[in-house]
């Protein structure tokens, strides 16, 4: 007879099927409601594919979070505290993450718009999104908590735990700014509180109360919410990836670099999230650095600046994590593809996402009429948001899972050269495809992404009998 361990190799393992089986079945999801059809979108938030974001919330965001709150718990050893810490841990991570990644995962498939289906699909996504913020609390209290119960030391947990702790305490925060964009998206401005504050906030930037009013608001606190997010995810990944691979053994020049790039981390992060909140539910205009061309149109905003100096000093880190593991020969086939996934993710995301900022005139906010080039800024900005931000992330988590999973050394080492050089693929022919549009680079930039999910279903059935089976 089949039964599992409801421990945190198995939730891993779990959500990452999940993710994957979702995944497979996109293309027939697009097919009846099209990820992109603004037919879906709200009247609070006309600019938001909710289709795309509803779906793929569900799909890949709740079993991310899932697999990173259990790789949390196993490196820093939360799960091995006694007493209601472990027990927060248990209900909130392994009970909740069990439930939540399949009801986001398969509410996302129908929730459409807020009455479809009488509504269930939604409030089923809300339902899991809870949970999730109940991982985020659960991990938040235990952290504080583990130093001092475990006899560690707040002295000793290093500078990658407390990376992780502000990484973790910001991620709460936005996911509070998505609540509050969610909620007027499908309620609307109510109760008359809730209006009466938007319009107050706004009229000293726009100059009127009326509904555009409450859309820019609510706009603002959807992309501040999203812009907060997906940075500080990376943040806390690059501190996990220290502590894996050893941060607080380190010495000499690797620890200096590591030290260095975590206390740029910490402070930035803090400054991020600060920002968007001012810009999110205050009306803080976010002004672009560097301007030049006409108006002004070409420049650095500076909140990408800021979120780019968290990347920055994620770079430190991996390169004292890089060097340490070199001298320790530790340097295995998964962290070089951490460190190779990296170097994409900083080639797709700041050096050609900074230089189409400071090319705007050209190319043109990615909007039809502003610029030439406005349909290359458009597959960018897919292209960004789709592997930058989440395909090489997850491949990066899923490797760190893995080697949590006990996973047999030859497969693991098949499992991150698939990743590596779907991933390779998928980068050269993804950038290729953005300043040509030729559908030819597109079709070879998916064929990157099917060789990295072979590589997931790989790990997923070298690891069946020992995490699922018992």
């Amino acid at each position: 007879m089949m039964r599992f361990n409801l421990n945190t190799r198995f939730v891993m393992w779990w959500s990452i099927a999940w993710a994957l089986g979702l995944m497979a079945v996109a293309p027939i999801v697009n097919y009846f409601t099209p990820f992109l059809n603004s037919a879906y979108n709200n009247q609070w938030t006309p600019d938001v594919y909710w289709r795309l974001v509803l779906y793929w919330h569900g799909a890949l965001f709740m079993p991310w979070v899932t697999v990173l709150a259990c790789i949390i718990c196993t490196t820093f050893k939360l799960d091995t505290i006694k007493g209601t810490a472990y027990k927060l841990i248990r209900e909130s991570i392994m009970y909740g993450g069990f439930i939540a990644t399949p009801l986001a995962g398969i509410a996302g498939i129908f929730d459409v718009y807020d009455r479809f289906a009488l509504g269930i699909p939604l409030w089923l996504q809300i339902i899991a999104f809870l949970i999730g913020d109940e991982m985020a609390i659960a991990l938040i209290v235990t952290m504080f908590l583990y130093p001092k119960v475990s006899g560690v030391g707040y002295d000793k947990v290093g500078l990658a735990y407390y990376t992780v702790l502000a990484a973790l305490i910001g991620v709460l925060i936005a996911a509070f700014e998505g609540h509050i964009g969610g909620w007027i998206t499908w309620a609307g401005p109510w109760p008359s509180f809730v209006s009466n504050y938007i319009n107050s906030t706004m009229y000293s930037v726009l100059g009127y109360y009326n509904a555009t009013a409450v859309i820019t608001w609510t706009e603002n606190v959807v992309t501040s919410h999203s812009h907060t997010m997906i940075p500080l995810i990376l943040a806390g990944i690059v501190a996990l990836i220290s502590s894996i691979y050893g941060y607080n053994e380190m010495k000499g020049s690797a620890k200096l670099i590591s030290a260095a790039g975590f206390f740029i981390m910490i402070y930035m992060i803090i400054a991020v999230v600060w920002l968007y909140i001012v810009a999110g539910v205050g009306n803080y205009s976010i002004p672009t650095l560097f301007a030049s061309g006409p108006n002004g149109v070409n420049g650095l905003a500076m909140d990408d600046t800021m979120t780019g100096m968290i990347g920055w000093g994620a770079l430190l880190v991996l390169i004292g994590t890089g060097v340490y593991a070199h001298r320790q020969k530790k340097l295995d086939r998964s962290l070089l593809f951490i460190l190779i996934a990296a170097a994409l993710i900083y080639l797709t995301v700041p050096v050609t996402g900074y230089y189409i900022e400071f090319h705007e005139s050209y190319f043109g906010f990615a909007t039809p009429g502003q610029g030439p080039g406005w349909m290359y800024d458009a597959a960018y900005l897919r292209f960004h948001q789709d592997f930058g931000f989440f395909l090489l992330p997850m491949l990066i988590t899923a490797s760190l899972a893995f080697k949590y999973m006990g996973i047999e050394e030859k497969r693991k080492n098949l499992v991150n050269d698939l990743f590596t050089i779907g991933s390779i693929i998928a980068f050269i022919f993804g950038e290729s495809y953005v300043f040509t549009l030729n559908n030819v680079f597109l079709y070879l930039a998916f064929l990157g992404g099917a060789i990295t999910a072979v590589g997931v279903l790989t790990g997923l059935l070298s690891t069946y009998k020992d995490v699922v089976l018992i």
